[in-house]
C-alpha cells in the first residue's frame, strides 16, 4: 500500500469509526487480499444491520457528511458509495448485514474495526466444476458467432462506427475465451482494470499486435476476419480439451450466411 492510499485508508477509518450504526469495517477487494498495487482502489465493507442502512447511507452521500471530500461521489444499487478524491484516488464502500458478510466470497479480508466475529467463515474453495467451464465456453463460441454474423448490417447501412463497436465486443471475446483457455473462470478475475496478470506473454503479445480498425470498410473487414481467423481455430482446441459442445450447426449457418450476404467474410 502506497503511503497516499495509507493516508486514504486512514481517513476514512477515522471517518466510519465514531458511527455506532457501524458493526464492523473490513479492508476487502485486492488490498485487502494483499494482492493490491498502487493503482487499487480502497473497497471497504461496513457490516450494518438492515434498518440502519438508509439512514446510513444517505449520511455518506451528504457532502458535508463525515467522509474525505471528493470530487465525485455515487451511490449504486442502495447499497454502495463509490468515492473519487480530487487527487483521484478512488474507494468504495459496500453496505453488508451481518448475515450477508457471513457468506463473503470475495477473497481475503482485513479487519479495520468493530466486531471480529462478524468476518466471513473459514471454508474451503469450492470444487471446480468441468460442465460450468464447459457452458462457459459454449456460451463464449455461440456469442462470437452471433456478433461476427452480425457483420452484414452495418455494412449494408454504411455504418462504420458501429461496426467498430462490433469488432470490439469481439476483441473482448477473444480475450475472455484466453482466460478460460488458462483455466482463470470469473471468481479469479478480481476487477475489470486488471487483466495482465492472468494472461501468458504470447496472449499478451497477439493482443496488443491486434491492430485498431479506423471507420473504414477495408480495414473493419480485415479485423473481423483477422479476430475470426484467431478466435475460431483457439475455440475449437479448447473445447474439444474442456468436453464443450461444438455448435456446429450455428456455425455452419453463419458461414452460409457470411458467404453469400458478405463474401469477404464467408
Amino acid at each position: 500500500m502506497t503511503p497516499d492510499q495509507q493516508s486514504l485508508l486512514e481517513a476514512l477509518e477515522t471517518a466510519l469509526r465514531p458511527d455506532t450504526r457501524i458493526d464492523s469495517a473490513w479492508l476487502t477487494g485486492s488490498l485487502g487480499a494483499g494482492r493490491g498495487d498502487a493503482w487499487s482502489d480502497i473497497d471497504i465493507t461496513l457490516v450494518v444491520r438492515a434498518d440502519g442502512m438508509p439512514g446510513l447511507l444517505g449520511d455518506l452521500m451528504a457532502q458535508d457528511g463525515p467522509l474525505p471530500a471528493t470530487a465525485l461521489r455515487l451511490s449504486q444499487f442502495g447499497r454502495l458509495v463509490n468515492g473519487t478524491t480530487p487527487k483521484l484516488q478512488r474507494f468504495d464502500l459496500l453496505l453488508s448485514t451481518p448475515e450477508e458478510f457471513a457468506r463473503h466470497s470475495g477473497g481475503a479480508v482485513k479487519l479495520l474495526f468493530g466486531d471480529a466475529g462478524q468476518g466471513p467463515a473459514e471454508r474451503a474453495s469450492p470444487p471446480s466444476d468441468p460442465a460450468a467451464g464447459a457452458r462457459r465456453i459454449e456460451g463464449l463460441v455461440t456469442e462470437f458467432l452471433r456478433v461476427l454474423s452480425l457483420a452484414t448490417v452495418p455494412v449494408g447501412r454504411r455504418e462504420w462506427v458501429v461496426m467498430q463497436d462490433g469488432v470490439g465486443h469481439l476483441r473482448r471475446l477473444l480475450i475472455e475465451l484466453m482466460l478460460e483457455e488458462n483455466g482463470v473462470g470469473p471468481a479469479e478475475r478480481g476487477g475489470a482494470k486488471k487483466l495482465y496478470p492472468f494472461l501468458t506473454a504470447e496472449q499478451i503479445a497477439e493482443l496488443e499486435a491486434l491492430v485498431a480498425p479506423r471507420a473504414i470498410e477495408a480495414e473493419l473487414l480485415a479485423a473481423n476476419r483477422d479476430l475470426r481467423d484467431r478466435f475460431l481455430p483457439r475455440a475449437r482446441r479448447v473445447a474439444e480439451a474442456r468436453g464443450a459442445v461444438w455448435p456446429a450447426d450455428w456455425e455452419a449457418a453463419v458461414m452460409s450466411g457470411l458467404a453469400r450476404d458478405l463474401p469477404a467474410l464467408g
